[in-house]
């Protein structure tokens, strides 16, 4: 698993998320993935895309069709 750290969309706070290969469409990329921001301000959905070495492409607020797997944040590790 790796270890991502990115801002959420919705508020802009610094997230944190494990990802593997295992989590993504690895039949298109950038791979789409739901990442549900769990803290007691945000706890929204956002939906960021990843390349094959697990990178993060870019991210949005809206949720799009194409993810397998919704993932939530941690706490800092």
């Amino acid at each position: 698993m790796v270890l991502k750290v990115s801002s959420c969309p919705h508020c802009n706070s610094k997230i944190f998320f494990r990802i593997e290969l295992s989590d993504i469409n690895t039949e298109r990329f950038p791979a789409p993935v739901y990442i549900v921001h769990k803290n007691e301000i945000c706890d929204k959905t956002s939906i960021f895309y990843v390349d094959s070495k697990l990178r993060i492409s870019y991210s949005t607020k809206e949720k799009k069709a194409g993810a397998i797997k919704i993932l939530n944040t941690i706490d800092k590790p």
